[in-house]
């Protein structure tokens, strides 16, 4: 088995990050009115306290949250690569271009598997930008530095996502005419996004688009490792 993203983690990012959308609106709003009553700064803040430890807990499990599900896009895929090249592997064939195809698909999904320095790179960075909040030149280069590590990490989950397509449809197609078995579904494939246009899209819906990102790629690749195990099975 391939594994599978837990959509419904990805489905708690949305929740989680709407909840806090809403108690730091509430906090505004006791700040303002506060003010607005002349209790002076302080007060304010005070009286704003519990919302604010309410929206610091909310932030660091719906981080946890997005940490998983990012990770496990890299997982799934990386598990599914290996398990296609652990099936080829045990073809055997005197068709020397069946060969040649089965070695230039392992050697294409080998080259293709996610490395994980782009994550973890974007997680630990995310992570020092928190601790060092109050420090803000420090916090905004940890900020920074994370972004482009999550930049990196996005293009390689959309690039890999389009390499494995395109090996593994070429592959199964040589395989389902060796063994004769015309009536193999096709690959399902994942959604080709640009980075670019991610980045824009995120920018000009106020992260409404990445928020729909995270649940629609996942149950994307769900999808994807569910028909590709099935397609599997039958090469086999």
């Amino acid at each position: 088995m391939d594994g599978r993203v837990n959509v419904t983690l990805a489905v708690m990012v949305i929740i989680f990050t709407l909840i806090s959308f809403v108690v730091g609106l509430t906090v505004i709003g006791e700040v303002m009115s506060f003010a607005y009553n002349n209790q002076g700064a302080y007060v304010s803040l005070y009286a704003g306290s519990g919302y604010y430890v309410t929206i610091l807990i909310i932030s660091f499990i719906n981080m946890i949250f997005q940490f998983i599900v990012l990770k496990e896009w890299m997982d799934v895929l990386n598990r599914n690569i290996l398990n296609t090249q652990s099936m080829i592997s045990t073809i055997r064939t005197e068709d020397l271009s069946v060969k040649s195809e089965i070695e230039a698909a392992s050697l294409e999904l080998k080259n293709a598997m996610i490395k994980g320095w782009p994550f973890w790179g974007y997680m630990i960075s995310y992570i020092l930008g928190i601790l060092f909040i109050f420090e803000m030149g420090i916090a905004m280069f940890f900020e920074i530095l994370a972004f482009v590590f999550l930049l990196i990490y996005l293009y390689h989950i959309f690039s890999t996502s389009s390499s494995i397509y395109k090996t593994k449809s070429r592959l199964y197609s040589y395989l389902r005419n060796m063994k004769g078995l015309p009536n193999v579904q096709d690959m399902l494939q994942i959604t080709q996004r640009n980075i670019f246009l991610v980045v824009v899209f995120t920018i000009i819906t106020a992260g409404i688009y990445w928020l729909y990102l995270i649940v629609k790629l996942s149950m994307e690749i769900n999808e994807y490792v569910k028909n590709d195990e099935i397609t599997r099975t039958k090469l086999t």
